[in-house]
């Protein structure tokens, strides 16, 4: 359908619409005259007004599938100038379903009109109508706007891991009202978007680096291999082909634990893919331990000892 003209396309869109709206406006107005010639008794207002108001909704009709041709078509997706295939089509949507709204509007205030409700009365009542719908909605109006700023800040997007207020999963769609994702378990989760707007929002999808820290215990008898173990690891992180050596790289005695002495090791690796870094970080985790060892030196345990009143004694 996109490679026709889109000419051609706008003509097929309004040709349907204006067809039946103006054959029904002029089979009334014709059947009108014919039963007014005939003496009949017969108000031709109310056959006007019918005429008006059908020619008014195939406009209204016509101009809504005008708006789905426009914004479908090619020439309006390279306009946009959006790389993001999943960012284009959310927006596309979005403008298209506003634009039908307006019209729907316009349509209404229009036949309003049409049937003896002054302008002034149409723009008072739309007025209020937008007051009170402004306050009985007030949730509903948060989140749609919630949902259009989602769009333009685009802080996460359709297929990215996020985290909000306790809340985390797979973004499935991004609707008016809610966003929907799909928990690790599987389950549809749907969130109001308002929620976006009043919360910090994770994104790790969006990270440069995942990061790997760890304490690892070793035994007390250990102290004194602990700087030489510590150099040894360090050097090993700063060759590994899967760490970022632009990031931050630390190997370092920390902590007195009750039954070890803990080295911190902190590190990144190149990929951010959850799996990937959970088996670059296992590489590096059993490649730690062949450090630990060939030093002569072992990991701790919890442990307890037992002092008894004649061994201090003595």
């Amino acid at each position: 359908m996109r490679g026709r003209h889109i000419g051609a396309r706008l003509v097929q869109a309004i040709r349907l619409p204006l067809m039946l709206g103006l054959s029904s406006a002029l089979y009334l107005g014709w059947l009108a005259r014919l039963l007014a010639s005939r003496g009949d008794r017969f108000d031709g207002s109310i056959s006007l007004q019918v005429s008006a108001s059908l020619t008014i909704m195939a406009i209204g009709w016509a101009f809504i599938r005008v708006g789905q041709v426009v914004f479908r078509s090619k020439r309006f997706e390279n306009w946009l100038q959006i790389e993001d295939p999943k960012d284009e089509i959310m927006l596309i949507r979005l403008l298209e379903r506003l634009f039908t709204i307006l019209i729907i509007i316009i349509t209404g205030a229009a036949l309003m009109v049409t049937f003896g409700v002054s302008s002034t009365a149409v723009a008072t009542l739309l007025g209020g109508a937008g007051i009170g719908l402004g306050f009985g909605t007030q949730q509903i109006s948060q989140n749609f706007l919630s949902g259009f700023m989602l769009f333009f800040n685009r802080p996460f997007k359709e297929g990215d891991w996020i985290s909000t207020n306790g809340m985390e999963g797979t973004v499935e769609s991004i609707g008016w009202y809610h966003t929907r994702l799909r928990t690790f378990d599987r389950r549809p989760l749907y969130i109001p978007n308002a929620v976006f707007a009043t919360n910090p929002i994770e994104n790790p999808g969006q990270m440069y680096n995942r990061r790997i820290k760890v304490d690892i215990g070793l035994r007390y008898e250990d102290i004194s291999k602990i700087d030489s173990i510590s150099k040894a690891v360090r050097k090993l992180l700063k060759s590994h082909h899967a760490i970022d050596h632009n990031q931050t790289i630390l190997v370092n005695f920390n902590q007195w634990d009750a039954s070890s002495i803990n080295l911190m090791v902190y590190c990144f690796t190149k990929t951010t893919v959850w799996s990937d870094w959970l088996d670059q970080q296992q590489e590096i985790f059993l490649l730690i331990a062949d450090v630990v060892k060939s030093h002569g030196a072992d990991f701790a345990f919890p442990s307890t000892s037992l002092y008894f009143a004649g061994d201090l004694a003595k």
